[in-house]
């Protein structure tokens, strides 16, 4: 007996050395392969950003086009993707364009993705080799490119810092997206948080989305109205270049202008310079500049019909609380669910407004979201569209209690079938099998040799298999939630069928 349990201690310490050492080999590979796919981000994305301003001076009709030159103002045109604010002779430079970011976060993510995805990581812990070195190779880049501008008497600044903290969060934020759902974070977020706050979050992400389509409405409309305004703006530029030119950095601007027209929406406005504007009034007294993109912008106060563009954020709160009201089950649960699916949706407004604005370094002076009152004004108004719904709909419509109540009672009734399905399911006396002689002619087992027990355990700890893990609970894992999670209930198993044949081969 004790042989064997010196045996199987044995074994047990090779399967951790064995599944130690697998761990290891892994976050190298895991390292080894971010840091290749991290070069190769950083070297597409200089070069895309010396693509973009070769096409923007080359479209000047008077521009001469030096390589040389464009890839030196590549440089902090690099960090402005990253969001890192800028001086340009002085005058600070840090409402940047959202777009240039966008694209270059969807990149790193997919790039972090197919990093885990041949790396076969799939533990949330193994997600720490991917966003350290993704985001740390990035910071040093951007440190190194603000150390580089002020050295060579270039007229645009950058604090190394802030290009250090800048450039190194949103790449490893941006991995961290990419590779949430691969390695079985969504899945433990699932386990840990309690039902009403699993479809908070969900409504809440549904919310943000109706929140940018909702200010990409308005934006749209401010356009159509202002046409004839920006065809002479256009028609000011003089040539053909430069309205390509200005058109484009329009588009880089876009999610700026969007989270602008949600800011408008809700009553909050936007300040430029010295004016606000809201749908009550504000008008720029000093002429804008000739970009077409400030000829959305009212020169004199907006109408009085104007108004009704406070409705666009009422009609999102709305269809908030008309998802709350299909996915609880009890009219109190849908009030709790609707207050939480309040809170990332202006956590998601705020941060985009501190993003969307800061200084142009012009006269006009500084471009601000009003990030606070945007905020407080998008949780009002989702929850005057979304309370309303919820309680009138649930005080009107008798039948839906009914339903709620006999769902309620279901719900409780089978939570009691089963727990109690274990002790129900075990009869209370079992009759034991009759011992079977066995025959002479019955060849006995061979022993198994130790050595390969203890190989065959070990390649069982550190084995793998390629796919999304299932709970072996028999939960019903949401649409969207994937990865492996590890389970210690597992893991101890493996050690159990290795003990348990080690004593029967003994």
């Amino acid at each position: 007996m004790a042989d064997t349990f010196d045996r199987v201690t044995a074994l047990d310490s090779a399967q951790i050395d064995a599944a130690e050492s697998y761990t290891t080999r892994q976050w190298v590979r895991a390292s080894r392969e971010t840091l290749l796919a991290s070069v190769l981000v950083l070297v597409s994305g200089y070069l895309g950003v010396a693509a973009l301003l070769s096409c923007v001076v080359g479209s000047s009709p008077r521009a001469e086009l030096a390589w040389s030159g464009v890839l030196a103002a590549a440089v902090p045109g690099w960090l402005t993707v990253f969001q890192v604010p800028l001086h340009v002779q002085g005058a600070p430079l840090t409402a940047l364009p959202l777009l240039p970011t966008v694209l270059a976060a969807t990149l790193i993510a997919w790039s972090a993705a197919k990093v885990a995805r041949r790396a076969r990581l799939r533990k949330p812990e193994q997600l720490l080799p991917v966003i350290i070195v993704m985001g740390l190779s990035h910071a040093l880049l951007g440190m190194s490119f603000a150390l580089l501008l002020a050295t060579d008497g270039s007229p645009v600044r950058a604090a190394p810092w802030r290009a250090f903290v800048n450039c190194g969060s949103t790449a490893a934020f941006a991995a961290f997206v990419g590779t949430v759902d691969r390695c079985g974070v969504l899945y433990l977020l699932w386990q840990r948080l309690s039902r009403p706050m699993w479809l908070a979050l969900r409504a809440g992400v549904l919310a943000s989305a109706l929140v940018i389509a909702a200010g990409a409405i308005v934006f749209l409309g401010a356009f159509c109205a202002s046409l004839p305004e920006l065809q002479a703006r256009s028609a000011e530029l003089g040539s053909a270049g430069a309205g390509v030119g200005a058109s484009l950095l329009a588009v880089l601007y876009l999610p700026n202008v969007v989270v602008g027209g949600w800011s408008f929406a809700t009553g909050a406005g936007f300040t430029m310079g010295g004016t606000t504007f809201t749908p009550f009034g504000g008008a720029l007294p000093d002429p804008l500049p000739v970009l077409p993109l400030f000829g959305v912008l009212p020169e004199e106060s907006p109408p009085g019909w104007l108004v009704g563009v406070l409705a666009v954020p009422v009609l999102v709160g709305v269809a908030l609380g008309t998802h709350c009201r299909r996915v609880t089950a009890r009219e109190d649960g849908r009030m709790h669910v609707l207050a939480l699916a309040t809170v990332p949706v202006v956590l998601f407004v705020l941060s985009l407004a501190l993003l969307a604005g800061g200084g142009l370094g012009g006269v006009h002076g500084p471009f601000e979201l009003r990030p606070v009152p945007a905020a407080l004004a998008t949780a009002g108004w989702l929850m005057l569209g979304g309370f309303s719904v919820v309680w009138l709909l649930g005080v009107w419509r008798a039948e839906d209690r009914e339903e709620d109540a006999v769902g309620s009672a279901r719900a409780d009734s089978e939570a009691e079938r089963g727990g109690s399905a274990e002790s129900e399911s075990v009869p209370d006396s079992v009759e034991e099998p009759e011992p079977v002689e066995e025959s002479a002619e019955t060849e006995e087992p061979a022993e198994a040799d130790p050595a390969e027990v203890e190989v065959s355990g070990a390649e069982q700890v550190v084995e793998e298999t390629d796919g999304a893990g299932v709970p072996e609970s028999g939960e019903t894992v949401p649409v969207g939630v994937g990865g492996e999670v590890p389970s210690e209930e597992n893991e101890e198993g493996s050690y159990d069928v290795a003990a348990t044949s080690e004593s029967r081969s003994g």
